[in-house]
């Protein structure tokens, strides 16, 4: 087996994502919270819908014209893009060593980042969609830097990539402007970059971020606010002291958070075998790596940034892998082996989580994301309200909004915590709330004329025998 994962990589890592989108359509129908975002989102077309970039969201919106709003449709896009993601470090690889096993040594290794296995298979979006996207363009950048025939169609690739990548999450200039920079310090990258073709790379790249753009600049509070708030979260009234402890949990979550594990399991069986060499391929790597993380330390001495979550690194750290195993010599097949089995033991272990952890509920005492009973709720409220399936329908927030836009897939959903979401108002309309009730909105709808009932559902989590799950429901209708 260890042999086939070698030889036929893309075809172990594909059929890998496809047993994954089969673990996730076997152990929850419910959308978790990023998920829940997108649904709400795909209802209507936007150039811009708040603090992220808008493609992962027209992708999800084609995807669902071709499967419908469903948790296959979801994790389709995810998977493909974080199968696209190991297929360009595979490639990577390749292209600097030519050596299947060293390139699927590289690939496999981000099996052994806990956020690429577990955080980013359980409950994220954009940030998926910029690592892949950050790991098409490197490969894109040094193929053209590094193949000796490349014409006008491989700058034309390339732009339609930062295109894709500025699109994905805006932290991605970040990636264009150091791999910019590994350009103009190298001589030989220099003169294969910084020539006319250039310019059509930046040109197409433009025309495909400026409607975008403009949605930006007109809506700054909309795209910004949030961002904005997180970055200040946790400030104290001194600047040193915010950078102080911005550059620490920087550091923190790259080396111990991040790459541990890696660390941990390079070092114990290929430490004999690292050797330093020198190479043009190298130099621009640890160009690349450290442009990356000078820029990020600007960044927290600007900001103030105290808190780095791990997973705004990952697009970053991915290519490490890949630098260490080009220094490898000699690679005996036996440690290969035994690599490669510890490396599958990560996504073992996720897949187990995955499936068992809904039935812990009564152990762990309390609820997960795939525990909640929508799916039990969908059957009451049809019996209860047999008109409400093509009703507007208000939640109290974006995963009780996307769920019950999953289960009543012919409503229009809106929610408190998405701007500028379009809906008209029927002649009946279903308000849905777990702790807040929407007392603003309910005294909109009775000045307009609105009667309003209000219910309560309790339903059992899914596989609880002692835990219940509250929902509270408003039926308000216009007064003839």
């Amino acid at each position: 087996m260890v042999g086939l994962i070698t030889q036929r990589f893309p075809l172990f890592i594909v059929s890998y994502f496809m047993l994954q989108v089969l673990i996730r359509l076997a152990t929850t129908n419910i959308a978790v919270l990023d998920e829940s975002e997108q649904i709400m989102l795909t209802q209507y077309f936007s150039l811009g819908y708040n603090e992220q970039p808008p493609l992962y969201t027209w992708l999800q919106m084609g995807v669902f014209k071709l499967t419908g709003t469903s948790i296959f449709g979801l994790s389709l896009l995810k998977n493909a893009l974080l199968c696209l993601t190991y297929l360009m470090t595979y490639q990577l690889g390749m292209l600097f060593m030519n050596d299947k096993l060293k390139a699927s040594l590289g690939a496999l290794s981000l099996f052994l980042f806990p956020q690429m296995v577990w955080d980013a298979q359980i409950d994220q979006t954009h940030t998926v969609f910029l690592t892949a996207a950050t790991s098409m363009t490197v490969y894109l950048f040094f193929y053209i830097a590094k193949k000796e025939k490349i014409t006008g169609w491989h700058f034309v690739l390339f732009g339609i990539s930062a295109g894709v990548g500025l699109l994905s999450k805006y932290n991605f200039i970040l990636v264009l402007v150091a791999l910019g920079s590994v350009a103009l310090l190298i001589p030989e990258y220099r003169k294969r970059f910084y020539t006319k073709s250039l310019f059509l790379s930046m040109l197409i790249a433009f025309c495909m971020v400026l409607p975008h753009f403009l949605w930006f600049i007109s809506h700054l509070d909309v795209a910004t606010n949030r961002t904005v708030e997180r970055m200040n979260a946790g400030h104290t009234g001194s600047h040193l002291i915010n950078f102080l402890k911005g550059s620490s949990d920087l550091i923190i979550s790259t080396l111990v958070a991040s790459l541990a594990p890696f660390f941990l399991f390079f070092f114990l069986f290929f430490k004999k075998n690292f050797a330093w060499s020198p190479s043009r391929e190298n130099k621009a790597l640890i160009g690349y790596v450290a442009m990356i993380f000078a820029f990020l330390f600007v960044m927290v001495a600007i900001s103030g940034t105290t808190h780095i979550k791990e997973r705004w690194l990952q697009p970053y750290v991915v290519l490490i892998p890949l630098f260490f195993f080009l220094h490898v010599k000699n690679i005996d097949t036996k440690v290969a082996r035994l690599f490669i089995l510890i490396s599958l033991v990560a996504p073992l272990i996720v897949a187990l989580v995955v499936i068992f952890r809904p039935w812990l509920i009564d152990v762990r005492g309390k609820p997960s994301r795939t525990n909640y009973p929508f799916d039990q709720l969908r059957v009451l409220l049809k019996e209860q309200f047999p008109t409400m399936k093509h009703s507007l329908m208000y939640a109290e927030d974006k995963y009780l909004g996307g769920n019950l836009k999953l289960f009543f897939p012919h409503a229009t959903v809106i929610t408190p915590s998405l701007p500028n979401q379009p809906y008209t108002l029927g002649n009946e309309i279903f308000l849905f709330w777990e702790s807040e009730k929407p007392i603003a909105f309910l005294d909109t709808l009775n000045h307009q004329g609105y009667a309003c009932t209000e219910y309560r559902h309790e339903v059992a989590f899914q596989k609880s025998k002692k835990l219940f799950y509250d929902l509270n429901t408003v039926q308000c209708t216009m007064n003839q």
